[in-house]
């Protein structure tokens, strides 16, 4: 079983490392669903020798980029895959919710050598099916996916439908709400190899009087304990 944390902090990366999880997706701002990562936060999973897949998303919301938005997002991918990381996670959408084909096409080109994964984004499209055989055809490595649904346990029968479709033509990688409570259910409903999750816990970090805000922080016990049912 092939364990991947999603890692928004140094603690969250150092608890990789000491863990030795398979692989580390970074990202920051975990509470609206993670944004590209610091160059900081790379340099640390890479320093204490993760095999690190960074998510290039330029900011909250939906999926459809503007032109100055595309822009970035080339050149954080281009930026990223100089410091020797083994894949990137991207995603992009049309208005009706179909993959914007151009920007994956230059994404697909210019990593050469990298892993790509489709992120959740994947769950917002309408026709899936034809989403991920284009996802074949551009040799993406990965789509991570709750099947169509908000959390995995309630997309559950739709990612058996995944699995079937896919067939091997690209691995699935159930994620989005794995928890301690659900997730033998989830390894032991799916025929994968592989799962996503971050063992995070929500923290108010209140101590101001302008910026008080909750959080998504690590909780070790809890991915401790993930990390020991998954390998189960």
């Amino acid at each position: 079983m092939q364990i991947e944390i999603c890692a928004s902090t140094y603690k969250s990366i150092e608890l990789a490392a000491k863990y030795k999880v398979d692989r580390v997706e970074l990202c920051q701002n975990l509470s609206c669903g993670g944004l590209t990562p610091s160059l900081a936060l790379v340099k640390k999973a890479l320093g204490l020798g993760l095999k690190t897949h960074v998510l290039i998303r330029p900011r909250a919301g939906d999926f459809f980029y503007s032109r100055s938005e595309c822009q970035q997002i080339m050149d954080e991918v281009n930026c990223y895959k100089t410091l020797g990381i083994e894949g990137l996670v991207v995603g992009a959408l049309t208005t009706d919710r179909k993959l914007a084909m151009p920007l994956l096409k230059r994404i697909r080109q210019n990593t050469i050598g990298l892993d790509l994964t489709f992120h959740k984004a994947f769950d917002d499209i309408c026709n899936w099916k034809d989403a991920m055989d284009d996802l074949v055809r551009l040799k993406f490595e990965n789509i991570l996916t709750s099947g169509q649904n908000s959390n995995v346990i309630e997309g559950l029968e739709n990612l058996k439908d995944h699995f079937n479709y896919a067939n091997g033509r690209i691995k699935i990688m159930p994620g989005g709400g794995v928890r301690k409570e659900n997730i033998t259910e989830i390894l032991s409903t799916l025929p994968t190899d592989n799962i996503h999750f971050s063992a995070t816990r929500q923290v108010k970090k209140n101590n101001s009087v302008f910026f008080s805000s909750s959080v998504l922080d690590p909780d070790t016990a809890t991915l401790k304990e993930m990390i020991e049912l998954a390998s189960s």
